[in-house]
């Protein structure tokens, strides 16, 4: 026997060269060589000690996925969509500022949960931004950022899905997906029939209204106008448009929607009112009912290879309450989310929305727009409702205690509207307590709302995705049972064949 095959001859070193192969596969990006006296050095300890204190105490922000190895970045699936390897050295650069940001924002919300002798002892490591975490992040970002630009094109980011694959292994997901496809395709069907054959409540007779309506009177601008500020702003190298505060707050009011439920005789039930989540002096998360609030954050997303700007508001209930013996979907919390995805150049594509769990999506086309999904084989079919006015205030009628959507209906706010709240949606990152720790998170490290688990986790688990039922962050929502899509995807619009 040859040496060459005498080596391959034994399993064990089979098993050495696979192991080392992979090894090597899964090693993370280096950050950029620097001298051990530079600024920068100090700069990268400082976001690698920060990031694994965060890791250590298991506070945890997972609005957006950690680079390993590259502590001052932090990504999504739509930063991870481009290809460095294809951009300009200024687009890059863009590309990396913009992670750093979302780097910059993570670590300042975890930071602020960390008890104040910890805060003090870590800013030691910058001398020169002892007092101002932000400042500290800021400073040392540009600086990882220039010094990264420098270096070799970063591979393109890999963000993991949420969905586990270990569960649709052990549940048999093949068999057991079909039974599933057929329950989702009924249930579309259902909900269907329910929005065709709602109807509004007559404006004239508002003594035998029985809905109580939350939004805005007179807001401005209106859709039209805000359309037209979108379309006058310039754009990064990414295309990204350019917002300031102001112009983001504008398009934000100008498109929010108004919230419908029923009351009883008995009047509106609490479980029905919109709330501010907070947090009791035992450091539970409490809802807050006399606040009706309205989160809303701004993300991106591509439509035919353009960026489109993604304005998403959040509307959380207390509870859903049993309906029946044993109702596999009740629990605490509930909730909406509603999102509006427009163009740069001041168009609105369309609208959809989605329980807090990723549950039950659903999308709507802005007249003009017609969908034809290509769907590959075994995934879950969408849910298309109804063209919508992109111009027009929305009012979204929901059911009493499920908060399904029964129908969307275009006009004027009610004028027994109470307003909302606006808030940013980052205050569920990090909300203030009046215990011992100063802030807390509403959702977990995991993404989830503590104690929102559904029962119906123990028959949908086959389908892979972790406590299903239960209310979850934002970047971590599965949108279906069959197949994998997720409510961030930047290719959803694609997808839907708009």
């Amino acid at each position: 026997m040859s040496e060459q095959c005498w080596w391959f001859a034994y399993p064990w070193r089979w098993i050495i060269l696979c192991l080392s192969l992979i090894g090597c596969a899964a090693l993370p990006p280096a950050p950029p060589p620097v001298d051990a006296e530079s600024p920068e050095t100090t700069c990268l300890k400082f976001y690698r000690v920060l990031d694994q204190t965060m890791e250590t105490r298991r506070t945890l922000d997972v609005r957006h996925t950690r680079v390993p190895g590259l502590p001052f970045l932090r990504t999504s699936r739509f930063w991870a969509s481009f290809s460095p390897a294809s951009m300009t050295p200024v687009t890059y650069r863009a590309w990396l500022e913009h992670q750093n940001a979302l780097a910059i924002e993570g670590l300042t919300l975890e930071w602020l949960r960390l008890p104040d002798s910890q805060q003090r002892a870590l800013l030691t490591l910058l001398p020169d931004h002892h007092d101002d975490i932000s400042a500290a992040l800021i400073h040392c970002g540009v600086q990882m950022v220039a010094e990264q630009a420098l270096q070799p094109r970063l591979a393109p980011f890999d963000v993991p899905d949420h969905y586990q694959g270990w569960k649709r292994w052990l549940g048999l997901y093949p068999l057991a997906a079909l039974p599933f496809y057929r329950g989702v395709v009924e249930e579309h069907r259902t909900l269907n029939q329910r929005q065709a054959g709602f109807t509004p409540p007559r404006s004239d007779e508002p003594e035998a209204d029985p809905w109580h309506y939350f939004g805005q009177q007179n807001t401005t601008p209106s859709p039209n106008n805000a359309l037209t500020l979108l379309s006058q702003q310039s754009v990064d190298p990414l295309g990204i448009p350019l917002m300031d505060a102001s112009t983001r707050q504008q398009l934000l009011t100008a498109f929010q929607p108004t919230i419908a439920v029923p009351a009883s005789d008995g009047g509106l039930a609490d479980n029905d009112r919109p709330l501010r989540l907070s947090v009791s002096k035992s450091g539970d998360l409490q809802p807050l009912l006399s606040e009706p609030t309205l989160y809303t954050d701004i993300a991106y997303g591509r439509y035919r290879n353009q960026v489109t700007v993604q304005l998403i508001y959040s509307v959380w209930f207390s509870e859903r309450r049993p309906e029946g013996t044993l109702d596999l979907l009740a629990g605490r919390y509930n909730g909406i989310a509603w999102r509006v995805h427009l163009l740069p150049s001041g168009a609105v594509i369309g609208f959809d929305k989605m329980h807090q769990c990723g549950c039950w999506y659903q999308f709507f086309p802005a007249m003009g727009f017609r969908t034809r999904p290509s769907l590959a084989f075994g995934q879950e079919p969408f849910h298309i409702g109804q063209p919508l006015d992109p111009r027009a205030r929305l009012t979204l009628w929901l059911e009493s205690n499920t908060h399904h959507l029964l129908g969307i209906s275009t006009g004027s706010v009610n004028a027994s509207a109470v307003p909302f709240e606006l808030a940013n949606y980052n205050e569920l990152r990090a909300l203030e307590s009046d215990n011992a720790e100063p802030i807390v998170a509403a959702f977990d490290a995991d993404g989830l709302l503590p104690g929102s688990e559904r029962l119906e986790r123990w028959i949908f688990w086959p389908m892979g995705i972790r406590s299903p039922g239960a209310m979850r962050i934002l970047g971590t929502h599965a949108i279906a049972f069959i197949g994998r899509r997720h409510f961030d995807d930047p290719a959803l619009l694609d997808e839907l064949g708009l």
